[in-house]
């Protein structure tokens, strides 16, 4: 089975600070599947490390109050949009 899951989930450092959450649980997955690793932040642009961000009021906006709600956005679709 083809899937997808978070970079940061399968160890890659590209998490806000620089780091990663690796997972045992996807690490095992990535074993019985073919996985395809994304990580939306860096694929729309935003850089590793970065500023902490959250979704406020249905808009993604970082700690500092930039509004990067475009960037998670485009790099959330610029992969699976095309596959849909």
């Amino acid at each position: 089975m083809k899937i997808m899951v978070s970079a940061c989930l399968a160890g890659e450092n590209c998490k806000y600070n620089g780091g990663n959450n690796r997972n045992e649980k996807v690490l095992q997955l990535m074993e019985e599947n073919e996985v395809i690793t994304v990580c939306p932040e860096q694929i729309g642009g935003l850089p590793t490390p970065r500023v902490p961000s959250e979704i406020r009021y249905g808009v993604v906006t970082a700690k500092d109050g930039r509004i990067v709600d475009v960037e998670f956005r485009a790099g959330a679709c610029r992969y699976a949009c095309r596959r849909i």
